[in-house]
């Protein structure tokens, strides 16, 4: 028989804070995470979204300081949050708790590091947890370690979608074994001059063009690409009846999911990326047996690019017709920016605290909507209503896509 898995937990560190009331609280004061940002390699001064150092230091176990990549950090003090949040404590049997985190670019900031020890100081200098602290599922690995957790682990790295990819790939395992219970997520330290440099040569990347409060604009007319940051979005996923048993509040019933990726077949008249979301989206709405009409509230991808923006609203109305402004839609990445491989569980975590909450958040930075993307209603001001089914969508610019349904 099918096992019903919902949400008991979530986790956040991002750039505007740690913990989720903090970043709700910020994020519906329409404060952005985004601030001006300059490193090492970097020729000029640009905009991110960079974590705290002074805050996320004061979460790090001090047996960690100094071993652990950023984003193995990121993914520890998340996925300590969401445990305590689902009230998940040492009596519950380790065993049947695994730990699948996704990243696309993994331990960057350690290989960076270590490089200029190897040229400045010599192979004998670099860091013996160089090999360790860089591989795919050096944050799963560590979450278990620390916390305990003795059931599958594993690392994904699926580009913007990894944290997505992982909660699909989550909800399968349970399906399939004796697990209740998945720590699942993603986490993502990209803040780095070839990085910045790969999104920039694409064409992709915000350079400074606009103020900083507009540096990230989804959907507006003035909007000039996406703004890098970084981040870790982590939650629990649970067997029904395991939440049931040990009298867990629930934040919401994942109930579907799609994923596709945009090939080079340019044969359509359309991006072929358009025709890939399209199926993502139906794929997502078909495994949970739910009708367009059904979907109370879309979290889009809304990346602030400019291309991607409107494809997604092209995207939304060819599935959803004639209900496609009835849905209201919008956008997180005004102020957390792109955090590739985490992106997509922060939005998860947004859109199960809207449901909780009954508030569908505003999109923020958005000032005067492109009259290309017009066609879906995209919220500019909180609306507070009750909502039983959320469509989340994280699509990436290399072409990966899923689409998540939960329901209340």
């Amino acid at each position: 028989m099918k096992k019903r898995i919902v949400v008991t937990g979530l986790g956040i560190v991002s750039p505007l804070g740690i913990g989720i009331n903090e970043n709700w609280e910020r994020y519906l004061a329409g404060i952005s995470g985004i601030k001006e940002f300059k490193t090492d390699g970097m020729d000029s001064m640009t905009y991110a979204g960079k974590v705290s150092d002074e805050v996320l230091e004061t979460f790090i176990p001090e047996d960690k300081k100094g071993k652990i990549d950023r984003f193995t950090s990121f993914a520890l003090v998340a996925a300590k949050m969401a445990l305590d949040d689902a009230k998940i404590n040492k009596k519950f049997d380790r065993e049947k708790i695994g730990v699948f985190i996704g990243s696309a670019f993994s331990g960057l900031n350690i290989i960076e590091k270590q490089v200029k020890t190897l040229y400045s100081d010599g192979p004998r200098r670099v860091h013996p947890f160089l090999m360790q602290n860089n591989i795919t599922n050096a944050s799963s690995g560590e979450v278990a370690i620390e916390l305990d957790l003795k059931g599958p682990n594993i690392g994904f790295s699926c580009g913007g979608c990894s944290a997505n990819h992982s909660i699909i790939q989550a909800f399968n395992a349970i399906q399939q074994h004796d697990i209740d219970v998945i720590v699942v997520g993603g986490t993502e330290a990209p803040l780095l001059p070839w990085v910045f440099q790969e999104v920039k040569h694409k064409g992709l990347f915000h350079e400074k063009t606009l103020s900083l409060n507009r540096a990230s604009c989804p959907f507006d007319i003035e909007r000039k690409g996406f703004i890098l940051s970084e981040g870790a979005g982590i939650v629990i996923l649970e067997t029904l009846s395991s939440a049931e048993k040990r009298g867990a509040d629930v934040y919401g019933e994942l109930v579907g999911f799609g994923a596709s990726y945009t090939n080079n077949d340019y044969n359509h008249h359309k991006n072929p990326g358009f025709y890939s979301k399209v199926s993502c989206i139906k794929q997502a709405l078909e495994s949970a047996s739910a009708d367009s009409s059904n979907v109370d509230y879309i979290n889009a991808s809304g990346l602030s690019g400019i291309q991607e923006d409107r494809e997604e609203s092209e995207v939304i109305e060819s599935v959803f017709g004639k209900d496609t402004y009835k849905i209201p839609v919008n956008s997180i990445k005004g102020s957390f920016g792109f955090a590739i491989g985490a992106s997509g569980a922060i939005d998860t975590i947004f859109s199960l605290l809207s449901m909780k909450k009954k508030v569908l958040p505003q999109t923020n930075n958005l000032e005067n909507i492109d009259p290309k993307c017009s066609s879906i209603c995209i919220l500019q001001k909180p609306e507070y209503k009750s909502v039983n089914i959320i469509l989340s969508n994280n699509f990436d610019y290399a072409g990966n896509n899923v689409s998540l349904v939960f329901k209340r």
